[in-house]
């Protein structure tokens, strides 16, 4: 099954604007973002867009959000959808139309672009304001559902005075744009609107916020990189993500942050991370069957490789991207063409539902990789007569099938009991 995730990436650490203090960890924070949506979570690469400092322009990062995520014809309605910045953050007095109540005056919560407070062709960049990109994300959720969460390691209030190390903090200044300049830009941003969108609202319908901090708070980096990121990273890691609700993951990222900073959401809280869609099965564990008697019985055999003395590892659940400790090590002692039994090398009591992980056996295991290819193309286009009759055939056969015609032979042969085969066959 495909990973239905989708993501656009951004960290930003060198800025365009010499007024602008650079942070350290940004970049870091995206690249490990990255890493855990690849490499844990099982993402495509292609499905994710990455822009780290030069190429993290306002005009970049809008043009990449709409092409990637919203005239992406592959994003079926319901995929889950991140969108993540790291950087700074900061402010800007609001134009005198913002509002429907032209008396009120307030500050606008900005992105900063890499380009941010400087020169652009048609006046100055002023970031991407908190109104452009949840009017984005509405029209985003119009087509393509409300699970987006947008994940932001930055604030929006200058530090006390009182700040010892400035250039620890995720937020600046902003000196030269003008309010006029928050309505220029890709991403559509209304005029006179009843109430000013902030990054932390909680009435969002359409998406959910993750930020690195309450309102008036300040967002740190340190060796470890952001705050937020090194401890939602770390978080994400340490629990059974399909099986920990989203409520419970905050309480637990909360409690781990301590009490300097405190991670903030706001608007959909789903009732797993990206709505449960990244745990899919992973079909190289099987389940496991006990027996009083004859001990644990795994549904592969001789047909698939499998041999006497032989290890699988046990595990608590069959889910892609969600931690999954070895509970204990089973040894074949009896196999037999489509199955086998062993014992475990733990007294300990294991779940009543738990999951056999399927040995990586280096010579037999590439050979099976290798041959579900041809596995699938027999199966799609030369279907089997149901009066004939085969023979069981094994590994060996395989590996002594020298010619093409009789590989395709014992392709066919094996297909009669293709069932037994599923599990290395999705």
């Amino acid at each position: 099954m495909d990973n239905r995730v989708f993501a656009v990436i951004i960290g930003i650490d060198q800025y365009k604007s010499g007024d602008i203090w650079n942070l350290e960890a940004c970049v870091d924070d995206a690249k490990s973002m990255k890493r855990w949506l690849v490499n844990d979570l099982g993402v495509p690469k292609h499905q994710i867009a990455m822009l780290v400092d030069e190429k993290a322009t306002k005009q970049n990062i809008e043009s990449t959000l709409n092409t990637h995520l919203l005239n992406n014809s592959r994003i079926r309605k319901g995929d889950a959808i991140l969108i993540y910045f790291a950087g700074h953050g900061s402010t800007l007095k609001a134009p005198r139309d913002w509002l429907l109540e032209k008396n009120l005056r307030c500050n606008v919560e900005v992105l900063c672009t890499y380009d941010h407070d400087t020169k652009g062709p048609d006046g100055r960049v002023a970031g991407i304001s908190a109104r452009a990109m949840h009017t984005f994300i509405h029209d985003l959720s119009k087509l393509k559902g409300n699970n987006v969460t947008l994940m932001l390691d930055a604030c929006f209030t200058s530090p006390p005075p009182s700040s010892r190390d400035r250039s620890c903090i995720r937020w600046t200044a902003t000196g030269k744009a003008v309010a006029e300049d928050l309505y220029r830009g890709q991403l559509p941003c209304p005029r006179l609107q009843k109430r000013n969108e902030s990054f932390y609202n909680r009435h969002w319908t359409t998406h959910t916020v993750i930020t690195a901090c309450r309102p008036g708070a300040t967002a740190f980096e340190g060796k470890e990189g952001g705050k937020l990121t090194s401890v939602f990273l770390e978080t994400v890691r340490s629990v059974a993500l399909h099986d920990t609700s989203f409520s419970d993951l905050l309480e637990e990222i909360k409690r781990r942050m301590g009490e300097g900073q405190s991670v903030y959401c706001s608007g959909v809280h789903p009732a797993r991370l990206f709505n449960s869609i990244p745990f899919t099965q992973d079909h190289s564990y099987i389940p496991v069957q006990f027996h009083l008697q004859k001990g644990i019985r795994i549904e592969l055999g001789s047909l698939h490789g499998i041999e006497k003395g032989g290890e699988f590892s046990i595990h608590g659940h069959n889910y892609v991207g969600s931690r999954n400790p070895v509970l204990a090590s089973f040894t074949v002692q009896q196999v037999h063409p489509t199955w086998c039994v062993g014992k475990t090398k733990t007294s300990s009591l294991l779940p009543r539902h738990c999951w056999a992980r399927v040995p990586r056996n280096p010579s037999s295991y590439r050979l099976i990789k290798a041959f579900r290819a041809l596995l699938h193309s027999a199966a799609l286009h030369k279907p089997l007569a149901a009066s004939r009759s085969v023979s069981i055939v094994s590994i060996s056969d395989i590996k002594n099938s020298t010619t093409k015609s009789e590989l395709i032979e014992t392709a066919e042969a094996i297909l009669a009991s293709k069932p037994l085969l599923a599990p290395l066959m999705k």
